[in-house]
């Protein structure tokens, strides 16, 4: 016979009755409910907001508990993957790859409700009590490290039931689903969740991998975000995990910025050549090298660094910025040099792209141009630029009084 035809709903809504039951036995220690270190789910997420349903991802999540995601899904430019270690990310669109430090909100929820939930029952904690909790008996605990955090566990499935900080509710069960041949016995639960910035709703269910989240539902300012999970899957050990090389790569990423930041060229260069013989990929391998360089007043370094960013990031408009001002600071590939500049500027009207673009109208004679921007890069320039931006607008300012006088 099917289970369905042996279980009963005990719908609790949101009220919750605790009754003390004493002279019980100690409690044995409670099952955890997230054993699995890594695991995989299919996601389906949309936002709801005034009847309103936008799609929000549709993929494959996997984990590395706790601090290892990744999420796999298809978008119109292609399949994406996004991996993601300690918040060090590896975005892979099509052939295009980017690294860096960044937020994905759902590895943030998973992280923030889910994962937290498993940190609250993983606690140490000493074995205070018997309670009943709105109608279910139930053990409860006292962390080791904080008196005023309580928790009010099942003791079948080691989910909670109640997590009380002080005053304040973390946790509380809303309902849960019993077996009738097995009245201890539940196989469905919801919990009300108050671990975030936002509150939210999570329910559990009883699988063949043991207690796997179901539904996540979270009460966002722009509606509510629905987080579908199925099929999950779980192991020991992950075949060709990319958390450890993401891991590597995060660890050489800082330290280069720890060699760069106090000067330290020698070191900064060859732990950016550490990073590239990792990861040859990882093109912000060539863009610190190019720092570097600049630093060290090797030209051709430079050049070749930025070229190799802009072979693979062809609107990197650092790179085309920054390239395009080496070769008018020597005045050769002017031509080049000033359809970067203005491709910078089309990507980003910032000061420092603006100045070169001036520059380079400077050096071929287009003076008013060169002028406009100028006098637009010095509104917004940042304190340490507006010294080397009023000389180049001098200069420009004098080539114009010279022109004038001559006519």
């Amino acid at each position: 016979m099917s289970l369905s035809k042996h279980r009963s709903t005990y719908l609790l809504l949101t009220i919750l009755t605790i009754l003390t039951l004493d002279g019980l036995a100690s409690a044995a220690e409670t099952a955890d409910w997230l054993s699995h270190g890594f695991g995989s789910v299919v996601v389906y997420s949309q936002r709801v907001h005034e009847g309103e349903e936008t799609l929000l991802m549709d993929g494959v999540l996997h984990y590395a508990y706790p601090y290892g995601f990744q999420v796999q899904y298809f978008a119109a430019e292609g399949p994406v993957t996004i991996t993601s270690s300690h918040g060090f990310f590896e975005v892979k669109t099509g052939n295009d790859v980017q690294y860096g430090y960044d937020r994905y909100w759902l590895f943030e929820d998973v992280a923030d409700y889910l994962f937290a939930l498993a940190k609250y029952t993983r606690l140490p904690m000493k074995y205070s009590g018997a309670d009943q909790v709105a109608g279910s008996k139930v053990k409860r605990y006292v962390a080791e490290g904080d008196p005023e955090l309580m928790l009010w566990l099942h003791p079948q499935s080691g989910l909670p039931f109640l997590i009380r900080q002080g005053q304040k509710t973390l946790v509380s069960v809303v309902s849960f689903v019993l077996d009738l041949e097995d009245p201890e016995r539940i196989t469905s639960v919801e919990l009300d969740l108050s671990l975030a910035k936002d509150a939210a709703r999570l329910r559990l269910d009883l699988s063949d991998n043991g207690w796997v989240p179901s539904r996540l539902t979270i009460s966002e300012p722009l509606g509510e975000v629905h987080i579908d999970f199925s099929d999950w899957s779980f192991r020991e050990e992950w075949p060709e995990n990319p958390f450890d090389l993401l891991t590597e790569l995060r660890d050489l990423n800082d330290l280069f910025f720890q060699h760069y930041d106090v000067g330290d060229w020698e070191a900064a260069l060859q732990t950016a050549q550490s990073l590239l013989a990792l990861a040859p990929q990882f093109w912000q391998g060539y863009l610190y090298q190019a720092f570097v360089y600049e630093a060290l007043e090797n030209y051709l370094g430079v050049v070749e660094n930025y070229q190799q960013v802009l072979m693979r990031q062809p609107d990197h408009d650092l790179a085309l910025n920054n390239l395009a001002y080496h070769y008018l600071l020597r005045e050769v590939h002017m031509g080049r040099a000033i359809e970067m500049a203005e491709r910078a500027v089309e990507l980003d009207r910032k000061a420092i792209y603006l100045d070169t673009l001036g520059y380079g109208y400077y050096l071929v004679g287009r003076l008013e141009e060169a002028k406009e921007l100028l006098l637009e890069a010095l509104e917004g320039a940042p304190e340490e630029a507006v010294e080397e931006i009023s000389g180049h607008l001098d200069l420009v300012l004098q080539a114009l009084g010279d022109e004038n006088g001559n006519e």
